[in-house]
């Protein structure tokens, strides 16, 4: 199969990996094609933009930008669909200089100017190397339709000989520099785009691991004073309830109306309510939801605690039944002993009358 015939109109992309180093080297495919939009996107302008689909999970917009600027000057790198356990990274246009936190979203409470649960402060992160999910894509824009052209006759220029991608923690040009007319491309290391291997990786991710006290101590505070807040606001539970609102932090569980014989968790059909837990008994899951209890079922626990107590199993070990018949065996010794204490004590206190 040609090159130029992939599918849907896409085109083989090879990159290989290794660096400079001779031998074997490992390819990876990008598929590029024109980007062909409903309408007419002054960010994506048609007939300058091209559409990349499968990136290199170590891809970032320094090194997209270092290898397409072979074919032209590029305006601006746009990643897509970066994978949702590292960082959100969807950059609409290079123009957004905007590095500061995202702010947390604005609840329909907020709106209203009722408080919010505080939130939680999150730990680093425990990855020194930000990846890409896959099925990542990208837009490239060029300044001029040349450049794309030029682009586009990659495939079949690089089929013998594929462009090498580089190596993790080599220069690149920087993510915020735009190609202008006239503008001399500095190359400089910058910090987001390093990308640690061996044992450099190995070191950071063992930091990682290790954050300070300061700040676990901050992330734990923050936690236990949501769910403090949570517990002492049942009501703005129930709100969210009926809004419908079942994102993390927001849910509420079934609420209980008794408890089994066991200590479990009744709702009003009495069907045991299951909560998340582990090998250390139950607890709120990772998005802090929990089973809420009513007032008047509250009220009942407050006045009998002993029905919150679940009831310990007699006799399930080995061990338990042995401490239970040594303890009767001491039982019944004491019992014998004081036994002989007493009719020894009869038989002194006994006076023969002969008559």
């Amino acid at each position: 199969m040609s090159h130029r015939d992939v599918l849907h109109g896409f085109v083989a992309l090879p990159i290989a990996y290794g660096g400079k180093k001779e031998g074997y080297k490992p390819v990876h495919y990008m598929y590029i094609r024109r980007h062909t939009g409903a309408g007419d996107d002054p960010a994506r302008p048609a007939g300058r933009t091209m559409f990349v689909v499968n990136l290199p999970v170590d891809a970032t917009r320094g090194t997209l930008r270092e290898m397409f600027r072979k074919a032209g000057a590029v305006e601006s790198v746009s990643i897509h669909n970066v994978h949702s356990a590292h960082r959100a990274e969807e950059d609409e246009s290079e123009d957004e200089e905007d590095e500061g936190p995202t702010p947390l979203p604005t609840t329909s409470n907020d709106k209203r100017g009722s408080k919010a649960p505080p939130p939680v402060q999150p730990l680093p992160s425990l990855d020194p190397n930000t990846l890409l999910g896959s099925c990542s894509n990208a837009h490239i824009v060029f300044l001029d339709a040349s450049s794309l052209d030029r682009a586009m006759q990659w495939p079949e220029k690089w089929a013998a000989k594929p462009y090498v991608w580089p190596h993790a923690g080599a220069p690149t040009m920087d993510e915020d520099e735009d190609d202008m007319p006239g503008s001399k491309p500095q190359r400089r290391r910058a910090p987001r785009e390093t990308r640690y291997t061996g044992l450099a990786y190995l070191l950071d991710r063992y930091r990682r691991h290790r954050p300070a006290h300061e700040k676990i101590k901050q992330h734990v505070d923050s936690a236990i004073a949501r769910y403090t807040w949570i517990r002492e606001h049942p009501q703005w539970l129930l709100e969210q309830r009926q809004q419908g609102d079942t994102t993390s932090s927001l849910g509420v569980g079934i609420q209980a109306a008794s408890v089994g014989p066991n200590g479990e968790l009744l709702d009003e059909d009495g069907f045991v309510i299951v909560q998340k837990g582990n090998k250390y008994g139950r607890s709120g899951g990772d998005d802090n939801t929990f089973a809420a209890i009513t007032p008047e079922f509250e009220e009942m626990l407050r006045q009998n605690p002993d029905k919150k107590k679940s009831k310990e199993l007699s006799d399930f070990y080995r061990f338990q039944f042995r401490e239970k018949k040594r303890q009767q065996f001491a039982t019944l010794r004491a019992q014998f002993e004081a036994d002989k204490q007493k009719v020894a004590q009869r038989k002194a206190s006994f006076r023969f009358k002969p008559y």
